[in-house]
């Protein structure tokens, strides 16, 4: 009898000292859990973030190299075009502007091609302004419907080209 009151005092020990070490075992690992997801979230926010401002610092340098380009010498006939085609855009209020301008040959000083999007306001100010303003003969104008307005793309180019 006594053999068999000591095996069950044993089997009531285990079972508590079970329960204890599985309860807390279960919580610390529930602890565990919950931290692990939110170091995740706090990653993968992190990451987000990093990819965001590295889009912006690209897009600024991009913007800086262009500026850069735009503000050279005043002699130098692409540089004022650009400068030029650049203002028309901000005066007209335009987005989603593409820019591209090439020196051209006699008697052409520089060539350019341009598209962007905007309202039709926004959009026949730009194609009003190139040719009256600043001095751009337009060579080819296509106008698109888009969603939230029209887009425009322009070609032209800027006579004053020496031999």
């Amino acid at each position: 009898m006594r053999i068999r009151l000591l095996a069950l005092g044993l089997l009531v020990a285990a079972a508590a000292l079970h329960l204890g070490v599985t309860l807390s075992a279960r919580e610390t690992a529930a602890a565990a859990q919950d931290a692990y997801r939110r170091a995740r979230e706090a990653r993968r926010d992190v990451t987000r973030r990093l990819a965001a401002a590295e889009r912006r610092a690209t897009a600024r340098e991009r913007l800086r190299a262009v500026l850069a380009s735009a503000q050279k010498g005043p002699g130098d006939e692409v540089a004022r075009l650009r400068r030029d085609a650049i203002a028309a855009a901000r005066k007209a209020g335009v987005t989603s502007v593409r820019l591209e301008v090439t020196r051209g040959r006699a008697p052409v000083a520089a060539a350019l091609s341009l598209s962007a999007q905007g309202s039709l306001p926004e959009v026949s100010a730009l194609a009003d302004d190139l040719p009256t303003l600043r001095a751009v003969v337009i060579e080819n104008a296509r106008f698109d419907a888009v969603e939230g307005g029209l887009s425009v793309e322009l070609r032209g180019v800027r006579p004053g080209g020496g031999p």
